[in-house]
């Protein structure tokens, strides 16, 4: 018990000095820093003690642990458990993958809690970027309250749509293919959907960024916006990392 204790203790000071904000940032473990905060730290300290510190979750089961993104109010990353590159991983393409986009979505009331006031459906996004434009070799979800003047552009350009339609978010962020999502397709597989159907996506997927946005429908429903870009971009560009929106009321 006495050498739990202390390699419990040993994992914690690990955290405190590397810190999750120095590892993601590059200056502890450079672009591994998310996995070794998440593989090194967080997965045994809840395998000893139940607890998920310095993460704010760990769910073995799901396989996912969710860690506060550094300098961010409101940011949060959800990230696999186990070893899984980034969106070009041929692993997420297979029938059966883990759905990390459902698993991200379900952890969006750490948004809601750190900025201190209820959040709306449609005022929350995921966003995945591409190989090119990332800061970390694990695969990892952002989920962030939507950039306020995108969230009316995006539910205004969705209105009516069917299929997949170009959208152009300059000056504010870049060109993109969405198509509009009921809220029971999240239990589809993303990655799928885009390597099948987004043109050349499939022999690209280092290339594609992609988010999931939540969208209110006409009728009082909720769904999603899909948005996929290739040429190597950052779908994190949508999200507000101080989410500046104003206040409205969280419906579960």
């Amino acid at each position: 018990m006495k050498r739990i204790i202390v390699l419990i203790f040993s994992l914690v000071a690990l955290a405190g000095a590397a810190g999750p904000t120095a590892a993601f940032e590059g200056r502890a473990f450079g672009r591994d820093g998310l996995w070794r905060i998440v593989h090194g730290v967080c997965s045994p300290v809840n395998r000893l003690t139940g607890l998920a510190a310095p993460c704010l979750a760990v769910d073995r089961e799901k396989g996912v642990a969710t860690v506060r993104a550094p300098d961010d109010a409101t940011h949060i990353i959800v990230t696999p458990l186990a070893r899984v590159s980034g969106v070009e991983s041929a692993a997420l393409l297979r029938k059966g993958a883990p759905n990390y986009w459902a698993d991200a979505w379900n952890e969006r009331h750490w948004v809601a809690e750190a900025a201190g006031r209820p959040l709306a459906w449609n005022d929350l996004g995921m966003a995945i970027n591409s190989r090119f434009a990332r800061s970390q070799d694990q695969l990892h979800i952002h989920v962030d309250c939507v950039k306020p003047r995108l969230k009316a552009e995006l539910a205004r350009a969705a209105r009516g749509r069917k299929g997949w339609f170009e959208i152009d978010l300059r000056p504010w962020a870049g060109r993109y293919r969405a198509r509009r999502l009921r809220a029971a397709d999240l239990d589809q597989n993303i990655f799928r959907m885009v390597a099948l159907e987004i043109p050349r996506a499939r022999d690209n997927m280092a290339s594609e960024t992609i988010a999931v946005i939540g969208l209110d429908e006409p009728r009082g429903g909720r769904g999603f916006l899909l948005l996929v870009a290739g040429g190597g971009g950052h779908a994190e560009e949508l999200l507000d990392h101080q989410c500046r929106l104003g206040r409205n009321v969280m419906r579960d």
